[in-house]
């Protein structure tokens, strides 16, 4: 068979007079034939990947290697970087309304600028973080005394929904309900992420007559205190997290270590006391010298 070199030498062409006139897209085409496939396949899996996770994703699951300069020639060359249809997010009536207020709705920062002494139970703390184990991830929501750091209401699942913020919103009302304090009156405080901003926890939240405050837009300092108990909860206790062999040990270790922080771990803004028994504490105080700035307590 006649190869390429055999015809351009009987010509008398050297090999780059012979690719200066073959269009650079046609031999971009024909050497990269087989990859373009390979490409179309990544970004149909991961259609929010740019060139270099691309890059890295050929290397990775079909061991091919590529320049990142040539793969950017070669999605604009093959339209396949404009295919791609990313859905921008939509953002909720709620959403767009606290985008809207800013600063205006931080309830708890303007309490703390006013300086006034916020009483147990008076604010609410809640957040959501993302732990590690053996099987994956897993997201965690608490809800949390602002004045006592006690851990009143908390849940874990497998999908970062608002239905884990309800439910550790709910349990918390219980928690309380058990000190003889009613949730009602209540000043929840929040980020602005999506699961805080649902339709459904939102409605849930006032059902009990709480009033809602949010962070600023990308101030994590404003719920600082949550992200204070996040922090310890993965430096004490992340390793042990990480073994754990499956989702239900995951819990247990969770649990244990959510009733240590509230019974036994000592906190030097609370005087040396753990939350439960400085909460308690405190809630004592309120019964024998209620005033209009505590919360109603359950009769």
């Amino acid at each position: 068979m006649v190869g390429v070199n055999q015809v351009l030498k009987l010509l008398g062409l050297s090999k780059k007079a012979y690719y200066e006139s073959v269009p650079v897209e046609d031999r971009l085409n024909k050497k990269y034939e087989e990859l373009k496939e390979l490409i179309r396949i990544v970004i149909t899996k991961h259609p929010a990947y740019g060139y270099r996770r691309i890059q890295k994703a050929l290397l990775e699951e079909h061991g091919k290697r590529i320049n990142h300069k040539l793969l950017v020639k070669l999605l604009k060359l093959w339209g396949l970087s404009l295919k791609r249809n990313i859905k921008k997010q939509k953002y909720g009536v709620i959403k767009r309304l606290l985008d809207f207020l800013g600063a205006r709705a931080n309830l708890l920062m303007r309490l703390v600028q006013k300086g006034l002494q916020i009483a147990c139970f008076r604010v609410l703390l809640t957040d959501v973080t993302e732990l590690q184990y053996k099987k994956g991830k897993a997201f965690l929501s608490v809800h949390m005394d602002y004045a006592g750091k006690m851990i009143l209401g908390w849940e874990l699942s497998k999908n970062a929904t608002s239905d884990i913020a309800v439910s550790s919103f709910k349990q918390a009302a219980r928690t309380m309900l058990k000190m003889g304090v009613d949730i009602s009156g209540c000043i929840m405080h929040q980020d602005l992420g999506s699961i805080n901003t649902s339709k459904e926890y939102v409605s849930c939240v006032l059902e009990k007559k709480c009033t809602l405050s949010y962070s600023r837009k990308g101030t994590p300092g404003d719920n600082a205190v949550n992200e204070s108990f996040f922090s310890r909860l993965k430096d004490e206790w992340g390793n042990i997290l990480k073994d754990a062999k499956d989702f239900d040990e995951l819990y247990r270790l969770l649990k244990h270590a959510i009733e240590y922080y509230n019974n036994k771990r000592y906190h030097s803004s609370l005087g040396n006391e753990n939350p439960a028994s400085y909460t308690k504490r405190m809630l004592e105080k309120e019964k024998a010298n209620l005033t209009a700035w505590k919360l109603p307590l359950v009769s």
